[in-house]
């Protein structure tokens, strides 16, 4: 899962120039913090340098939050996951939205971590502070899918759909995760929404190619997964799909087809 590092550099600098009414100011530090979160990300050596220069100049909270998006892209995610999640303890109690954001980025920070329970705890700290973020919710139902806790992930992606009615994302994990609860109907029409959004994507073929094998529809889930490979052959879905088809040549499988869990059965990404 990658770390969202959201730009924040407007809504943070705002918080800090706004409010004196200085228009040259926040002119100047908003562009400064959005370069130096590129930077950052491009080079993190050279971002985290910038960032502590500009620490120590005005010991500003953005300042501070590119050094921890600097560390995180540099490889140590334990260190930039702390410094953000100690960032957010120091960022004014009232500005709920921004605290948000940055605990979500921590979150995702420990959970590369490896750290997956504290990273589950900081995302409904996330929606505690700020409970309208669509993308959070849908970050905390990615940790229970893991941890094969459906009913919890469903509803957090009814959540995140009734925030955001065209959030595909969510739409294809829920799809997901009702092909696993055994509601194959709720799964097909979740995932014809994602392919009438964005016709031909490689992680909704496959998905809809597992759902139609499960009905029993073995010819339609062939055509989804053949459809994979011509289009995009050398994707991670391609190789899925071509796997499921090698079985399908091996073995015709029963309409009520048993439904279990492998890592091999989806390759969906953020």
């Amino acid at each position: 899962m990658k770390l969202l590092v959201l730009l924040l550099y407007s809504f943070l600098i705002g918080v800090l120039f706004r409010s004196e009414g200085i228009a040259d100011e926040y002119l100047n530090q908003s562009i400064k913090y959005k370069t130096c979160l590129e930077l950052a990300k491009i080079n993190p050596i050279k971002g985290y340098a910038s960032a502590t220069k500009w620490f120590s100049l005005d010991k500003g909270i953005a300042a501070r939050h590119c050094m921890a998006v600097s560390i995180f892209y540099s490889g140590d995610n334990f260190n930039g996951a702390s410094r953000l999640e100690i960032l957010e303890r120091d960022i004014p109690k009232k500005q709920l939205y921004l605290r948000s954001q940055i605990l979500a980025q921590a979150s995702q920070a420990w959970l590369l971590a490896g750290e997956t329970g504290h990273a589950a705890r900081l995302l409904s700290k996330s929606i505690g502070l700020y409970p309208y973020n669509p993308e959070v919710y849908l970050d905390r139902a990615t940790i229970n899918i893991d941890q094969l806790k459906y009913s919890q992930a469903l509803i957090d992606l009814d959540q995140a759909i009734t925030l955001n009615s065209n959030f595909t994302d969510a739409y294809l994990y829920r799809a997901y995760v009702k092909r696993f609860i055994k509601d194959l109907d709720g799964a097909l029409i979740d995932i014809e929404y994602v392919l009438d959004i964005l016709p031909g994507l490689p992680v909704a073929l496959l998905e809809r190619g597992f759902i139609r094998k499960l009905n029993g529809d073995l010819l339609s889930a062939r055509q989804d997964w053949e459809q994979i490979i011509k289009q995009a052959p050398s994707s991670e879905e391609a190789g899925a799909a071509s796997v499921r088809i090698k079985q399908l040549d091996k073995i015709r499988l029963p309409k009520a087809e048993k439904v279990r869990h492998t890592k091999k059965d989806y390759v969906l990404e953020k």
